[in-house]
């Protein structure tokens, strides 16, 4: 999302994509209270490829020192000066030109220390090493959600623009402005179409993951692997007993926590990392919410399609 410093108050301004300036309060995005300027004085806005300005009030705006009339229009650059009907007023210098997207906004940073991070699907927070939450997007309900790592999955809550997060002793506000549904309804792929192939170590130290449609993807090693297939084999072993796809595979989180041998905060980081690395490596891929699925406390494998190799000896396959 691309943002402007502001002079007057040494400030980050982020743009919304249709993003107005004027002294109509309620009615415009950036509210400049001086008589000289227009109701409706200015917009910004991303054309899918860039940032322009347009002039809309009778006072004209001025860029880089040069005159834009009503109705002129510039496309934006990086340190672009921008002021509003008198030039010598202080006005905005164009920071960033990044295309809108999600956002985490920092509050209270100076200027020269301000970073927001900008949101993909999966996020641990403040980072990976240490995290004390997770952000998240639902495509199911085209929500976002923060769950706290350290509590029951009961703690996942949802976000709407404006809230306000804390994490790693800062505060933070959600920006929304992209909306993924359309682009993802164009995939014909879903999570359930790929097979899942682990292959572990004779000893379980290790477990390697691909996931096998038209063409196999290495996952290579990671601990969240393990996980996985520790719940697969509870999925694997219901469905060996006759239970039916909708209840093969429910485990409550503290049991799965002590075959394990980890806490629930570990194992909620490592449920992240798991949906974090499917995310990146299939981004168009729907239904991957289904990876692992949470219901009254308990989780599962939520993907029908599994084979598990120990030592290069098929030991479980599902269906």
């Amino acid at each position: 999302m691309a943002y402007l410093l502001e002079h007057s108050t040494q400030t980050c301004l982020p743009l919304a994509p249709h993003h107005t300036f004027g002294r109509l309060a309620n009615s415009v995005n950036t509210l400049i209270d001086k008589p000289y300027i227009s109701k409706l004085h200015a917009a910004i806005e991303w054309t899918g490829s860039h940032w322009c300005l347009k002039s809309l009030g009778l006072n004209g705006t001025w860029i880089n020192g040069s005159l834009l009339n009503q109705s002129d229009s510039r496309d934006l650059n990086l340190q672009d000066d921008i002021r509003f009907a008198e030039p010598g007023d202080p006005g905005f210098t164009v920071t960033d030109l990044t295309p809108p997207c999600d956002m985490l906004w920092p509050l209270g940073q100076a200027a020269d220390q301000f970073t927001p991070i900008a949101l993909s699907r999966y996020h641990l927070l403040p980072d990976t090493q240490d995290p004390e939450l997770a952000l998240f997007f639902d495509e199911s309900t085209q929500f976002w959600y923060s769950e706290t790592l350290n509590q029951e999955p009961e703690s996942q809550r949802k976000i709407l623009d404006g809230d306000q997060l804390t994490f790693g002793g800062s505060d933070w506000q959600f920006m929304q402005v992209q909306i993924y549904g359309p682009t993802e309804a164009k995939s014909s792929h879903h999570l359930n179409d790929y097979q899942f192939i682990f292959h572990l170590s004779q000893d379980e130290e290790t477990t390697q993951l691909e996931l096998q449609h038209q063409q196999t993807l290495d996952f290579g090693l990671r601990t969240h692997h393990y996980l996985l297939l520790q719940l697969a084999r509870h999925r694997a072993e219901d469905a060996v007993r006759g239970l039916d796809s909708e209840n093969q595979g429910w485990v409550y989180a503290d049991q799965l926590a002590a075959e394990l041998g980890l806490d629930i905060t570990h194992i909620n980081i490592q449920i992240f990392r798991a949906r974090k690395q499917l995310a990146d490596s299939l981004p168009m891929v729907l239904g991957q919410q289904y990876l692992v699925e949470r219901r009254n406390g308990k989780l599962r494998f939520g993907c029908e399609k599994l084979t598990v190799y120990k030592s290069a000896t098929l030991i479980l396959a599902l269906p």
